[in-house]
């Protein structure tokens, strides 16, 4: 649950903007450092020539880096919106793609969405010119005060000083010398400046995943005996702080799955059936109670364990094109459920992928079960897998289908809303606000 806090943007932001800024910029180091021992170089010269000289240079430089420091914090500043912006620019690109068809459809959320993403556009480019600005302005500021610095050694300096005269040439010649290196310095504090906030955000969006991160078992499986049951006692769930579901509590649940049990899952809009579902298959992690597998309580090194022993269907799964992690399935049981599913007309599997998956939604959900089928794992979840399909299949599915994976010993635990296929159930669960109870088969609560 804790991840999906984070949203695409932050991450999107990290892997493109952040480490491009890191990898561009990361040769700025070698060539400062380089330009830093010319400049030591040059300026041991020029201290061998006059201390007059030299201290000028250095009060000179020195009131330049302070200027400079106090023009980084000010952009530091704008390079922190700049982030800010570029993440809503990227809710908005992420918006787009995803919902482009519900844009298309109705002209006033079309141009509402035109006018918001123009504006995320806009900002980024206004912020984003503004931090560039800053960064000329330093530039500007480090070769000003090198050309000051130059006119009062030939100009100023020679007037109270006799002796300096000598040697006049040859320091106004080392102080031209030391443009280059000091510009390539001042240049790479900007861009490494840059290379910095990146690196510190890259660190933190590393620093959040690792403390929501579950511990693997070193020994991989834990669980070694054959899946015959899973318990839950007492388990509750809430959201995280910073979640905006906050507050929902999904709980106290006591359950127990025996294997080659068909459960039914029903329940209102709002009611936790996703996030029910989500704590069942070992997603989000119970703040409290107990999770059992044959009488073996799970900790948090055996979660990825128990996550193998299920296959899912969620409503808004992914369709991978390959099929991976089955390699050793058969070419006779994959053609076996994809004539059994009526979908041999229109794709199959061949080396290990489907031919096309550019179905319809309901030939997709179909695909997605075969996936799950064919990974045969002891658990199925599906989430309102039937939703999709046309009455037909869909009693198909119900009277035909599940009963034959049943009969092979999977277990099945489905949210439906499908009550003329309640009796199909061994076991019928109702959830309401957060509250699991158990039902009649026959009870009219949860039917549409």
């Amino acid at each position: 649950a804790q991840i999906e806090i984070f949203g695409q943007s932050r991450l999107f932001d990290s892997i493109t903007q952040s480490t491009q800024n890191i990898s561009q910029n990361s040769h700025m180091i070698g060539m400062a450092f380089r330009s830093l021992l010319l400049l030591i170089a040059v300026m041991a010269y020029v201290f061998w020539l006059s201390m007059l000289a030299f201290f000028i240079i250095v009060v000179v430089v020195g009131v330049g880096i302070l200027i400079y420091l106090r023009m980084g914090k000010t952009l530091s500043m704008w390079f922190g919106k700049l982030h800010q912006v570029e993440t809503i620019l990227f809710d908005r690109v992420s918006d787009l793609f995803a919902g482009i068809k519900e844009v298309r459809m109705w002209s006033k959320r079309s141009d509402a969405f035109k006018v918001a993403f123009d504006n995320a556009s806009d900002n980024k480019a206004e912020i984003g010119k503004k931090a560039q600005t800053m960064i000329s302005r330093q530039m500007i500021m480090g070769i000003s005060a090198f050309y000051v610095l130059l006119a009062i050694i030939v100009f100023i300096v020679p007037v109270y000083s006799d002796s300096f005269d000598a040697d006049v040439a040859k320091i106004s010649t080392a102080v031209l010398f030391m443009i280059g290196p000091i510009s390539i310095i001042v240049q790479s504090m900007s861009v490494l400046g840059m290379a910095e906030r990146s690196a510190v955000r890259m660190m933190q969006l590393s620093q959040d995943l690792e403390d929501i991160r579950e511990p693997i078992a070193e020994d991989g499986m834990p669980l070694s005996d054959p899946f015959d049951h899973v318990s839950f006692e007492n388990v509750i769930f809430t959201y995280p702080n910073r979640d905006p579901r906050h507050g929902f509590e999904l709980g106290p649940i006591d359950l127990s799955v025996k294997r080659g049990e068909l459960l039914f899952i029903t329940g209102g809009n709002g009611a936790g059936k996703s996030t029910l579902i989500k704590l069942l298959t070992g997603l989000y992690r119970p703040v409290s109670g107990k999770v059992s597998i044959n009488n073996t309580q799970l900790g948090p090194q055996s979660m990825s364990a128990y996550r193998n022993l299920i296959a899912t269907v969620f409503s808004d799964s992914h369709l991978f094109e390959e099929l991976f992690g089955t390699a050793d399935i058969t070419t006779e049981d994959a053609q076996y459920w994809i004539e059994r599913f009526e979908l041999a007309h229109v794709t199959g599997i061949r080396d290990g992928r489907f031919i096309t998956i550019a179905l319809s939604a309901g030939q997709r959900k179909r695909l997605a079960l075969i996936t799950a089928i064919l990974e045969d794992r002891p658990i199925i979840v599906l989430d309102e897998w039937a939703a999709d399909q046309d009455p037909y299949f869909r009693k198909k599915f119900y009277r035909e289908i599940l009963p034959e994976l049943k009969q092979r010993g999977t277990t099945i635990i489905a949210v439906t809303h499908d009550d003329h296929y309640f009796d199909v159930a061994d076991r019928r669960l109702h959830l309401d606000t957060g509250k699991l109870t158990e039902l009649d088969l026959n009870d009219p609560r949860g039917r549409i």
